[in-house]
């Protein structure tokens, strides 16, 4: 009979930010599996509703909170809703996110001001709020979603990729200020991956297909792919690693 790995996550409590969607909503779907209770947060409550019924937890196994991950009393109040309601927090999955494609030049200092905080900002301020709590329990994972364009650059995507730049070094610097806490803080770097939020990107063939025959393995990936990285990087598989970047890109970032 075939031994079933146990990965450590049972009963953990999980925040996830950006749940509502995307990447978000499958990886509540995956960490529903191994039995964690799941804090979750978007903008669009219907989406959380819609979620929270799909994954048929009772209320003892899940919270739900619409509000903005970019607003620190929006972050503080459901930070202290989720301790009261579960009393811990043992990993926080930093997903809420934006983009939008536009050449440099013509980019308003508002819209560059707002993906920084919606990106940067909201990672920050979850960071900051959950990271309090970890520090005490000396003891948590922490993920940041950030982007192989964090990294490598992409025309027309300045300013979302500035602001993954930034997760990535923040996620490093936190890793070294709070080793000495036991706590783990690692960075996901998706490629090219196909949910609601790259559906118009799909729709112009020609960027499209550049990018399969950019990738090594021919293919874009799927939330499912991110989720997974997520679970590894939650589990006691990583237990000793930190302050790295996983990239899950079909090979684009080894060029």
């Amino acid at each position: 009979m075939n031994e079933i790995l146990n990965l450590g996550l049972e009963n953990k409590v999980v925040i996830i930010t950006g749940a509502g969607k995307g990447i978000g909503y499958e990886t509540a779907k995956v960490f529903k599996q191994y039995n964690c209770k799941l804090s979750l947060i978007s903008k669009t409550l219907d989406d959380l509703v819609q979620l929270k019924k799909e994954l048929d937890l009772n209320d003892e196994m899940i919270y739900i909170q619409e509000g903005d991950a970019s607003d620190e009393e929006v972050v503080k109040d459901f930070v202290n809703k989720t301790m009261e309601k579960f009393g811990r927090i043992d990993i926080l999955i930093n997903n809420a996110g934006m983009r939008f494609r536009k050449k440099f030049i013509d980019i308003e200092y508002n819209e560059w001001k707002n993906v920084i905080n919606v990106n940067l900002g909201s990672t920050f301020l979850f960071c900051k709020e959950v990271g309090k709590h970890m520090v005490e329990q000396k003891s948590g994972r922490i993920i940041n979603m950030a982007s192989i364009i964090g990294t490598l650059g992409l025309p027309e995507l300045v300013g979302y990729g500035a602001s993954k730049g930034g997760i990535i070094s923040l996620t490093k610097s936190l890793a070294l200020e709070w080793a000495e806490f036991n706590i783990n803080v690692n960075v996901i770097a998706p490629g090219f991956c196909e949910t609601s939020y790259t559906e118009n990107f799909k729709q112009k063939t020609e960027l499209y297909n550049f990018t399969l025959e950019r990738t090594p393995l021919k293919k874009w990936g799927n939330s499912k792919d991110i989720s997974n990285a997520c679970i590894y990087l939650s589990s006691d598989l990583s237990n000793y690693v930190t302050g790295e970047i996983l990239n899950v890109d079909g090979g684009w970032s080894a060029w």
